[in-house]
This record gives structure tokens, C-alpha cells and sequence, in this order.
């Protein structure tokens, strides 16, 4: 019985204290703190859907070259631009992707791009693969209906020098 009472008792201190919680200072700093992350998040992922809108992957070709001491791809792309200033830099990637989703290969994009407003720019480049990493061969052996692409764009520089990241 001593127990219930004390529990009451504690219950109805806090009760009566939970008005004052609100007038606390550390409370009002986690609140302006929780609604600054917020806005935050929503920046962030505003950049990111930005990101896609400027820059799109319009088409790709992957062709398997074996080596004497190493095999590579041979990687061709074409980018499509939806700025409306020329583009002198990119700085990103292209995940090639599996049936399942998973990253199956990755290469960087070729940094000097020189992509008009609003044009298309096409790059080549040979890029080797790891043997100690046999998913590196799935882009070899997948058709490219089965492939998916995604394209990672974390800054551009554009003509006149001004830069846009995207991180």
C-alpha cells in the first residue's frame, strides 16, 4: 500500500511539473534543434532530386576486354545536360546495378566534361577490374535489360567557374 501511494504521489508531482518542462530552456533548444535537422533533411534531399534533374544518364555500353596480364571494360556514356549553363567538371560516379540491386561495378565519371546547356556529351574509358572481386564479372555476364544504372553526381563546375555541390 505504502508502495501505490508513493507511486501516486510521484505521479502527480510530475503532473503538476510537466507545465513548467514546457517554460525549460534545454526543452525549447531541443525543439528549435529538432525543427533546424528537419529543415536539414529537407535540403538535402531537395539537392539530391536536384542533382537528377541536371544531369541524366542517357545512355551506356560496357564491353568486356580480356588481357594478357589483366581484363578491363571498355565503358562508353552519354550525358545529358538540364542546365542552362555550359558545364566545365563533374565530379561522381555510375553504379552499374544487379537483378537484385546490389552495386555489381562503379566507375568514376570522367572530371573534364565540357557539356553545353541543355546538350549531350559522350565519354569513353577503360576501366580495370579487380580479380579478387568476382562481382566485378556480372556486368560481363548480365544481358543490359537486366542491368540498372544509377547516376551519383556530387559537384559540377560550370564554364564561368561558379560550383554546385551536390554532397
Amino acid at each position: 500500500m505504502r508502495g501505490v501511494t508513493a507511486a501516486l504521489a510521484l505521479a502527480a508531482a510530475v503532473w503538476t511539473a510537466a507545465p513548467a518542462l514546457a517554460d525549460d530552456p534545454v526543452t525549447a533548444r531541443l525543439d528549435a534543434l529538432e525543427k533546424r535537422v528537419s529543415h536539414l533533411e529537407a535540403v538535402i534531399a531537395q539537392q539530391q532530386t536536384h542533382a537528377t534533374e541536371l544531369l541524366t544518364l542517357a545512355h551506356w555500353s560496357a564491353q568486356f576486354k580480356q588481357g594478357d596480364l589483366s581484363n578491363s571494360y571498355q565503358i562508353s556514356y552519354t550525358l545529358q545536360s538540364h542546365c542552362d549553363k555550359p558545364i566545365k567538371i563533374i565530379d561522381g560516379r555510375i553504379d552499374f546495378l544487379g537483378p537484385n540491386g546490389k552495386r555489381v561495378y562503379s566507375i568514376p565519371l570522367i572530371r573534364e566534361a565540357a557539356i553545353a546547356p541543355s546538350g549531350e556529351a559522350s565519354f569513353s574509358g577503360h576501366y580495370y577490374l579487380n580479380p579478387s572481386l568476382p562481382q566485378e564479372m556480372r556486368l560481363r555476364d548480365l544481358p543490359p535489360s537486366q542491368i540498372a544504372t544509377r547516376l551519383l553526381v556530387t559537384r559540377i563546375v560550370f564554364h564561368d567557374n561558379s560550383v554546385l555541390p551536390l554532397e
